[in-house]
């Protein structure tokens, strides 16, 4: 049964914009000229008055009517899969859990009520499938397999994600300390950290991600056991062992074919430190090789940014604007008003247009 909107104020949808907006109480307090504990009792029984709404509304980039909606879906961070767990900040990840809650809830949601999007068909792996380097190495070629991919290279992995019902998602606020991001859910979500310029690295991340929905759903991720096993998928999914072995190029003396790795990582949309780990770990290339290799490419300055990146084509998602630009201006903005978001927070935040009329009828 649908729920109705709440005819007072609910200070869990305060609380969900403040954490979106990535603000603290003191800088809530210094918006409304209130000390930081009196912005705290706001999310605890506290009611705002009419002059404060207008200005969280303002502050918070949410409709007025935002406040007064049910809070529908409550982001656990069990459900929550975050690379570079090392670097991000307990804040940032609540912004961006946050974020995402807000999307998924206001208009992910509705849209599933209004458009068809493709069946969610992640494949679920039992924990006997992923509990060795073998065992994950199968894996990755059942689910090709599963998905009818075959064994060449994989042309784009945000329409994979797309065509087997996730969502894929700009965020404005996952920086570099953000890596990638995901979510289990009705429909899964992934988040794309736009600040990352290399296209084999996003692919990757991608891929990693990919790794945590099929084999962590309930399982709590974030430590080295499953970290290098979302590697070792993606590693493995990206770059099967059988047509990597075949491709890869042989070493001349004692230095690698680097022209021919650049031509190789093109065609397989990695980067050249992802073949580096892939042909260590099928014992292409010796322990002492591979970090010579890992040398070079730092060296060279090619840690974030390598050769052959301006080569390769930079993957963006489109399923969610393909699903927005269906509706009509009328539908549109009903489903807005019925998140209490506006255009332009979904312009800023989330990389969204919105087709929604410029007239409104008078009442």
């Amino acid at each position: 049964m649908e729920n109705k909107p709440l005819v007072q104020f609910n200070s869990q949808q305060l609380k969900l914009a403040r954490l979106a907006s990535g603000l603290t109480f003191g800088d809530i307090g210094e918006a409304l000229d209130v000390t930081r504990q009196y912005a705290s009792k706001l999310e605890n029984g506290a009611i705002p008055s009419e002059e404060q709404l207008v200005v969280l509304s303002r502050v918070l980039s949410v409709e007025k009517s935002f406040f007064f909606k049910h809070r529908t879906k409550v982001i656990e961070s069990e459900q929550c899969h975050f690379r570079s767990l090392r670097t991000s900040t307990q804040k940032l990840k609540k912004t961006i859990m946050a974020q995402v809650e807000m999307l998924d809830s206001a208009i992910v949601s509705q849209l599933d009520g209004e458009i068809e999007f493709p069946e969610v068909n992640i494949y679920s792996a039992s924990e006997c499938e992923f509990d060795t380097n073998i065992s994950i190495e199968l894996l990755a070629e059942k689910v090709r397999k599963i998905w009818g991919l075959g064994l060449g290279p994989i042309s784009n992995m945000i329409r994979l994600l797309e065509s087997v019902g996730c969502i894929v998602v700009n965020l404005s606020d996952a920086d570099e300390r953000i890596d990638a991001f995901s979510i289990h859910g009705n429909r899964p979500i992934v988040v794309r950290n736009t600040s990352k310029q290399s296209p084999g690295r996003m692919r990757f991340d991608f891929a990693h991600e990919l790794g945590h929905l099929i084999m962590h759903e309930g399982i709590e991720t974030g430590c080295r056991l499953t970290e290098q096993q979302a590697n070792n998928f993606a590693s493995a999914f990206l770059l099967p062992r059988s047509s990597f072995a075949a491709e890869f190029p042989k070493i001349r003396g004692a230095y690698l074919n680097w022209e021919a790795l650049i031509q190789m990582k093109v065609r397989w949309g990695v980067s050249l430190k992802a073949l580096i780990f892939r042909a260590r770990t099928l014992g292409l290339l010796s322990d002492e090789k591979a970090k010579s290799a890992y040398m070079y490419l730092a060296k060279n300055g090619y840690t974030k940014n390598e050769r052959g990146d301006e080569l390769m084509f930079h993957e963006s998602p489109s399923l969610l604007q393909q699903a927005l630009d269906i509706l009509d201006p009328h539908t549109s903005q009903s489903i807005l008003d019925e998140a209490g978001l506006n255009v332009s927070t979904l312009a800023s935040r989330y990389s969204l247009k919105v087709n929604v009329s410029p007239l409104k009828l008078v009442r």
